[in-house]
């Protein structure tokens, strides 16, 4: 069974140094068959929106995405961008499928 979950990978380069600062999206294409969404951005403001559309995609649909993004420029990078808020964002989730989560996970009174 396939429940909601959201991975977000900050994509480097895996090699023998721990300070490799070039891009490398290997370890993420290696989970393409695992039958995750997938889903990239490429900005630090598109971070922050499919951050946001990965949990709510995963809500509703119940299968699992994986958000990934350069894991050295865009993890790093300082950049001005327009914040989401909070209440705007209460707006677009499903409390229903919420609900219907909660209601599936482990209970001792089960």
């Amino acid at each position: 069974e396939l429940l909601p979950c959201v991975m977000h990978v900050a994509a480097r380069a895996l090699a023998g140094q721990a300070l490799s600062i070039f891009g490398d999206h290997s370890d993420v294409m290696a989970c393409r068959s695992t039958g995750w969404a997938m889903l990239a951005s490429e900005s630090v403001e598109m971070t922050q929106h499919q951050a946001l559309i990965s949990h709510l995609v995963t809500m509703e649909s119940r299968v699992p995405v994986q958000h990934f993004f350069d894991g050295f420029r865009t993890s790093h990078e300082v950049n001005k961008v327009k914040l989401i808020d909070y209440s705007t964002m209460k707006e677009f989730i499903d409390w229903d499928a919420v609900k219907k989560h909660h209601d599936l996970a482990l209970n001792p009174k089960h």
